[in-house]
């Protein structure tokens, strides 16, 4: 009995390997030919190993029981295992897409063929894994863009016909006798390998250039570094008081930079928010939100080519420019939001996650693997901010020796959804539940939001969690960041400025997620803090504060003046007597509330002071005093009330004065995939 066991286990643990690295090939392979930026992270390469091994260890059981049961041919029987769960595996996941239904048709036939002999050249666990994937590939993957059904599944049939046709060629061969079980073992470690071989050469960048203009002898100039932290809210880091130390490289950099408390974003979500950075612009005079009519395929529009952006300008001043960017969706060239960067890093890792792609057996491995390890990561979509890092780490050097003055963007998205920071930050805080999967997140947001239900306190905890392991991730990246800086010599004279885009909601209002029309504090308050050249004491200013000033200032600290057209004020001067106003606005996702009154109009506010008054279009204004009730949970407006009279006047004023939109960007079905793929539209 021992020697069929271990024979039949064998042989499944073989056939099962052969099946995880084809749907590896199959479902990386078309991926990272259609998007060039994608690439497979170290982190990503672990994961995959994981889940061969979870692949093998299925195979291993399956295989031991079916060699007790029929001893005289393991080979069929171990890729009968393969074809029975994967039929097991579609039947869970309906409905089914037209293509499916012919992977089950397949598997059913398999199930009926294998065990006899004269189909046994369809016995290859190769032949099996392509037969089985065949078509829901070439329908959901290789050509998931065409509408046209007849030519899917035309195509998925060929494939199958050439599939088995190539099986009963390759058993002609070999006059019928089965391959050794080493050699199917063997053929799967090497087509891995060549696999992994190739992605690795063909992913490795070239070196950094550094290509600016001369200057003038004898000039110096402060180096720049830009650092956003996407999607953190002030109120989650400890560098403005929070109960969780998420931010200790934060706390140890406002000791020697001025903290400003009271940084607003100009929208809740990244196009409109870093256009503002980018610009001094709010966002209907650069062009970059949404508009009021968007759709799928006029999500957002681009920065309008006429404005003119920070890197354009430090460009023109003999500066280096060079981003690296974990926010591929809109940080994107098709936003406007590159131009002036003589360098671009806008990577993003290979999708691993199965919850579009419900045919591969991935789900099956994962679910194995969850009950040992956290595999949330299986859903991440984009880099963490170490791979970040190594990126940026590279530029400086490569400025450093050229000894030109650099202005570098870095943009951090570990708090962002899915919430999947990376090890130990996922458990950094308690409330980890490995069971939750992060690809339905969005389908969650989606109901929260519409009012449909409420988070359990165990989803609150797990998402809060998690956010925050993000943030602390950020922060990490940031301290190790700062380090080189310091180590280079670096540090001292340049200008650092590091705040947020925007914040995100965790429930409060009623609200999960950002990109939803709300000018909330949880929405719009960010962190801000800017070490100037040769600033070594700790300063704060509580003053108002808009991303729109971050441009003006970096000018002024450069001794460079804005053009005419912006909108924000140097934070090196004092603010104006009366104080400093400033302006937010939400610009909504139509399709994250399509069809809810609630996420109908244009929400903006003015704040002045402690003040903060919401106008919105469809329905009545809110006035909070965010000194007394940083919640906002105490609705104070009353039309007759001086206080809000004025600031409603200051609002409609500034409403009045907003350009004319130009017409709705017409979104290209790449971009629209990238912005679909990190749960901006549905």
């Amino acid at each position: 009995m021992m020697p069929r066991l271990l024979k039949g286990a064998a042989w499944g643990a073989a056939a099962w390997l052969i099946y995880g690295v084809t749907e590896l090939i199959l479902s990386s392979g078309i991926q990272l030919w259609r998007f060039p930026e994608m690439e497979i992270l170290g982190w990503q390469w672990r994961l995959i190993a994981m889940l061969m091994a979870a692949y093998a260890a299925i195979g291993l059981a399956l295989g031991a029981i079916a060699g007790l049961v029929a001893p005289a041919m393991p080979q069929r029987l171990a890729s009968l295992t393969l074809a029975l769960a994967f039929l097991v595996n579609l039947i869970s996941a309906r409905p089914l897409a037209r293509s499916e239904y012919i992977a089950v048709a397949v598997a059913l036939f398999l199930l009926a063929a294998l065990p006899q002999k004269r189909f046994q050249f369809l016995a290859s666990p190769w032949t099996v894994s392509l037969l089985l994937l065949a078509a829901p590939w070439i329908s959901r993957e290789a050509l998931d863009s065409r509408p046209s059904a007849v030519l899917k599944t035309g195509l998925s049939l060929l494939l199958i016909a050439f599939v088995a046709g190539l099986g009963w060629i390759w058993s002609r061969v070999r006059n019928g006798r089965a391959p050794a079980l080493g050699s199917q073992a063997a053929a799967a470690m090497l087509a891995a390998g060549i696999f992994a071989g190739a992605v690795e050469i063909a992913k490795r960048p070239g070196p950094v250039r550094v290509d600016t203009p001369a200057l003038a002898p004898g000039v110096k100039k402060p180096n720049v570094l830009l650092i956003t932290m996407d999607t953190v809210r002030a109120d989650h880091t400890s560098l403005y008081g929070y109960e969780r130390d998420t931010t200790p490289n934060l706390r140890k950099f406002a000791q020697s930079a001025t903290l400003y408390t009271r940084a607003i974003a100009t929208s809740d979500f990244t196009l409109p928010t870093h256009a503002s950075l980018f610009t001094g612009l709010y966002p209907n005079w650069s062009g970059a939100l949404a508009p009021p009519n968007a759709d799928a395929r006029h999500v957002a529009n681009p920065l309008r080519s006429d404005k003119t952006t920070l890197a354009e300008i430090l460009r023109g001043q003999g500066y280096w420019t060079a981003e690296s960017a974990a926010n591929f969706g809109f940080l994107a060239p098709w936003t406007g939001l590159t131009r002036g960067f003589a360098a671009s890093d806008l990577r993003r890792p290979l999708d691993l996650s199965t919850s579009n792609r419900p045919f591969y057996l991935r789900a099956l491995a994962r679910r194995l693997l969850t009950l040992v390890a956290n595999m949330g990561r299986l859903d991440r979509t984009s880099v963490s901010a170490f791979d970040i890092n190594r990126r940026v780490l590279e530029f400086l050097d490569a400025a450093k020796a050229s000894g030109a003055p650099f202005f570098l963007f870095v943009n951090y998205m570990d708090a962002h959804l899915p919430y999947v920071p990376d090890p130990p930050f996922d458990r950094r805080y308690p409330g980890l539940d490995r069971r939750f999967i992060p690809a339905g997140v969005s389908a969650l947001n989606k109901q929260v939001n519409a009012g449909a239900r409420r988070l359990t306190a165990a989803e609150t905890e797990h998402i809060v969690s998690q956010y925050d392991g993000g943030v602390a991730e950020e922060d990490a990246a940031i301290g190790d960041l700062l380090a080189r800086l310091r180590e280079s010599g670096l540090y001292d004279g340049a200008l650092i400025v590091i705040t947020a885009d925007h914040g995100n909601a965790h429930g409060e209002h009623g609200l999960l997620d950002h990109f939803l029309g709300f000018v909330y504090q949880e929405l719009v308050h960010v962190p801000l803090a800017i070490k100037y050249p040769g600033q070594r004491a700790a300063a704060r200013s509580d003053d108002l504060v808009s991303q729109v000033d971050i441009l003006p200032t970096i000018l002024d600290s450069l001794q460079l003046k804005p053009g005419p057209e912006v909108q924000g004020r140097s934070l090196l001067k004092p603010a104006p007597e009366s104080g400093a106003i400033v302006f937010s606005q939400g610009t909504r996702n139509v399709l994250t509330g399509a069809g809810n009154p609630r996420f109908g109009g244009l929400r903006r506010a003015i704040f002045s002071g402690s003040m903060k008054l919401i106008l919105w279009t469809a329905g009545p204004p809110e006035m909070y005093d965010l000194a007394a009730d940083p919640a906002e949970r105490r609705n104070l407006y009353n039309p007759d009330d001086p206080q809000a009279i004025k600031l409603r006047r200051g609002l409609e004023t500034w409403i009045a004065a907003m350009p004319r939109l130009i017409a709705p960007h017409n979104l290209d079905r790449i971009s629209g995939e990238r912005l679909k793929s990190l749960g901006y539209i549905q």
